[in-house]
């Protein structure tokens, strides 16, 4: 079952007994949004509209996992896919990747919380009509403050065909492990991350030095 906590203002969904379910985590990928009253006075606040505010004891809030908030890493919403070797070449853009939608959901194991991230998107393809299967690599990222808790990548395959010339992309990324404390703070940023192409050395390699026999 899950509980809404307001706390100065801010309200999360916090996990109240074994799970919070993600229903459809990549299709629709929606989340019910949570309502709760605001706090006071620096009073944490609980209840329903009509309901006289009640305190909630900090001991028991502090022990409360809380399923983090999620949103798109402002810049990385969009990946162009080039031509092998002509990075950053607009008229060698054979596919378009973009995210769409995130969504997660948390299960308490213990004293720890288990969070499933989802994103979704699209492929599209780019002015020359290219098909063929796209990776589309897409990065989970859960941070506290500066500091980063966990960071990891997850690839989607796209097969972006004629007559359409677009696909559908998915992930979900199982692997987030926070402590309750964490999990109060910490913010979820989803986003593509391409890279250039990998960089040929040039040159010629140096040849392997000849052993010197002794007489």
């Amino acid at each position: 079952m899950a509980a809404c906590i307001t706390v100065f203002g801010r309200t999360a969904r916090a996990v109240v007994g074994r799970t919070l379910r993600l229903a459809g985590l990549v299709a629709p990928l929606a989340l019910a949004a949570c309502g709760a009253t605001e706090g006071i006075g620096g009073k944490l606040l609980t209840g329903v509209l009509g309901d006289e505010p009640k305190p909630m004891d900090p001991a028991l809030y502090a022990a409360t996992p809380v399923c983090p908030e999620i949103g798109i890493r402002e810049g990385t919403e969009f990946m162009p896919v080039f031509d092998p070797g002509k990075f950053g070449d607009p008229a060698a853009i054979r596919f378009q990747a973009n995210v769409q939608r995130v969504a997660r959901d948390c299960e308490a194991e213990g004293d720890r919380l288990r969070v499933r991230v989802g994103a979704a998107g699209r492929v599209l393809s780019g002015p020359k009509g290219a098909v063929g299967s796209v990776t589309v690599p897409v990065r989970v990222v859960v941070t506290l403050g500066d500091k980063v808790l966990y960071s990891g990548l997850t690839t989607a395959n796209a097969d972006v065909q004629a007559p359409d010339y677009s696909a559908l992309w998915s992930i979900v990324d199982s692997n987030v492990l926070l402590s309750i404390a964490d999990s109060h703070d910490a913010t979820i940023l989803v986003g593509l991350d391409g890279h250039p192409d990998s960089k040929v050395a040039k040159g010629k390699a140096k040849p392997a030095k000849k052993p010197v026999s002794k007489p």
